[in-house]
């Protein structure tokens, strides 16, 4: 299927229907977000866990994540600069 394609797309979201790393994901086209939501800077973050979990996922699924294209992004919010996100885009 060509790259762009409206059905490349729409192959990738049901391809990815049971992705699952026990984070919150979140899909579009062909791009995937992994999040966690840390409710203070002294809570331990199970990223690692996360992405270990996506890395296996794809292993079954004979699917290589672009490790090229992957990053780590920390959203703070300006007025409560004690509650980080951590958003980690993860390209399959």
């Amino acid at each position: 299927m060509p790259q762009g394609s409206w059905l490349g797309g729409l192959s990738f979201l049901a391809l990815t229907n049971d992705l699952t790393t026990g984070c919150l994901i979140h899909k579009y086209v062909d791009d995937t977000t992994l999040s966690e939501v840390l409710e203070s800077k002294i809570q331990d973050s199970y990223m690692q866990a996360f992405i270990e979990n996506l890395l296996d996922w794809a292993d079954r699924n004979d699917m290589q994540v672009n490790t090229a294209k992957t990053k780590e992004m920390i959203l703070v919010p300006l007025a409560r600069s004690d509650l980080p996100i951590l958003l980690l885009g993860v390209y399959i």
